[in-house]
């Protein structure tokens, strides 16, 4: 299945730092030399120094799969939860460049599940980050069976659907580095999941965090957060669970934008070869409808299996767009599918005012050569105002790339502080208006394919050199309004206390 990435700025320097997730030991594969995970530290001038060994984050308890970046202690640092079969890790930020694993004292090792996506969020809005994490299929090695034609180098991995599947685990934290297990009091154990893709957002804009869960061959999840601590399973009403046929897809990686400008997210789901990846429109209540055709994606990527995906304004003109990273699970898949490939080139949808088109093959190398595409991050790793990419490809090495953008169009970067809210403001709502326009953005958890990006938020303002208004809205239901905001810059909102000055990244 591949393992996930991320960009987060661990040292807090104010430069975006590089994490790989790199597998480990399972119990048919004990290579000499163990894998280990790999960290880079921005060196300030386009190049990244490795510290793994240094900050204490090569190894996993399980076989490591994804990579959550989250400040679950409100210290101003972010900590590191990776996913894993077998067992999960996670990692607190010393503050000094180093981490520990903490994962036995506060609770949250997911032992003998296979965890995949994950989530942090604040699900009570008692301040304090929570943390969901999803699993795949109830698989052991030891039960393993063969699937495929038996003959020379035509064995195939099983489809899960000979597997059962394993309901979600969600960790309440209870502000003192310890959480605990309330999956049962939530309302989130009756529906097991195959899930490999989770996102958290509020989706019907009442302040409080809902969720998302990408299913593979069976009805994917979403759950209403009741305001209670628990949570209600409204996928059938809200059009989500199925593709606009009634089929169950193979859902993989997945993200919560919005593409139509509308003020709701919107949800976009990539799927397996001979399935579309599909875009369910939010109209509010809690009510979807598959958009897939009408927006333009259509067909466009039928023959490739997406995974990592993300909305985001790649040429700054105030509209998301959506990229896509590819790859097959299957590495003889040409033996049973001649027309499809087990690496694949990624996808770049560009958004022109709602509707979609595919500008991949004008958008260089990158997009031109195929790979195993699993993880996707974006981040502003040159702090340029653009964002960058960071892939994890399966048995490849990991790619960055740089977003040269050709238009000469204007910016705002956001960065939050909450107080009474979580430090890292997931939950709250942002809008900023230029020209006579208002766009509208979250800051969610989870997304894309077990992979974290830059938890700053980017706005493209197009030819607008200044924004009319910025606006969060945090979850706490603080409001905090900026005038008049000149475009190009990075600022930090402090909750209840507008901007911070002096609050720029280093260049």
């Amino acid at each position: 299945m591949g393992s996930g990435c991320a960009f987060f700025d661990y040292d807090q320097d104010g430069r975006l730092d590089v994490f790989f997730v790199n597998g480990g030991r399972t119990p048919t594969y004990r290579p000499e030399t163990v894998p280990e995970n790999a960290l880079y530290r921005s060196d300030g001038d386009g190049t990244f120094t490795e510290v793994t060994g240094q900050a204490g984050v090569a190894s996993n308890r399980g076989f490591g799969m994804g990579a959550f970046t989250g400040d679950f202690d409100n210290d101003g640092y972010p900590d590191l939860y990776i996913s894993g079969y077998g067992s999960s890790t996670l990692y607190h930020n010393n503050r000094d460049g180093t981490f520990a694993d903490v994962t036995q004292r506060a609770g949250v090792a997911n032992e003998g599940n296979w965890g995949t996506a994950a989530a942090w969020f604040d699900y009570d809005n008692d301040g304090h980050l929570d943390l969901i994490v999803t699993n795949y299929l109830d698989y052991e090695y030891a039960g393993n069976v063969y699937c495929g034609e038996r003959q020379a180098g035509a064995r195939m991995y099983c489809h899960p659907q000979n597997y059962d599947g394993v309901a979600p685990t969600l960790y309440r934290n209870h502000g003192d580095g310890t959480f605990a297990d309330v999956s049962e009091a939530a309302g989130i154990t009756g529906q097991k999941a195959k899930a490999l893709g989770v996102v958290a957002a509020d989706f019907n804009n009442d302040g409080w965090v809902d969720f998302f869960i990408a299913n593979d061959s069976i009805r994917n999840l979403l759950y209403l957060n009741q305001q209670d601590g628990t949570f209600e399973d409204v996928t059938l009403l809200s059009g989500t669970g199925y593709s606009q046929d009634g089929v169950a897809e193979a859902g993989m990686g997945v993200d919560a934008g919005d593409f139509n400008g509308d003020g709701l997210l919107d949800i976009f789901v990539t799927h397996l070869d001979f399935e579309l990846d599909r875009l369910y429109q939010n109209r509010g209540g809690m009510d979807f409808i598959d958009a897939t055709l009408i927006s333009g994606i259509g067909r466009k990527a039928v023959l490739n299996s997406g995974f990592g995906t993300r909305f985001f304004d790649f040429d700054l003109d105030g509209w998301q767009d959506l990229l896509i990273v590819n790859g097959h699970v299957l590495d003889n898949v040409s033996y049973y599918r001649p027309a499809v490939q087990y690496a694949e080139k990624k996808m770049l949808f560009r958004n022109v005012q709602g509707k979609f088109r595919d500008v991949s093959e004008t958008q260089g190398a990158f997009f031109a050569k195929p790979s195993v595409g699993r993880g996707l991050a974006l981040g502003d790793y040159d702090n340029d105002g653009d964002l960058d990419v960071l892939v994890s490809n399966n048995g490849q090495a990991g790619e960055l790339v740089r977003n040269d953008r050709s238009e000469s169009h204007h910016w705002l970067a956001l960065s939050l502080q909450g107080v009474t809210s979580n430090r890292d403001g997931i939950g709250a709502r942002i809008t900023v208006a230029a020209g006579g326009r208002a766009q509208y953005a979250q800051a969610t958890g989870g997304t894309s394919y077990l992979s974290s990006s830059d938890r700053r938020i980017f706005f493209g303002l197009g030819s607008q050199a200044k924004a009319d208004l910025v606006e969060i809205l945090w979850p706490s239901g603080t409001v905090d309004r900026l005038e008049e905001v000149s475009a190009d810059q990075f600022l930090t909102v402090k909750e209840g206390a507008g901007r911070v000055p002096g609050s720029e990244p280093r260049l």
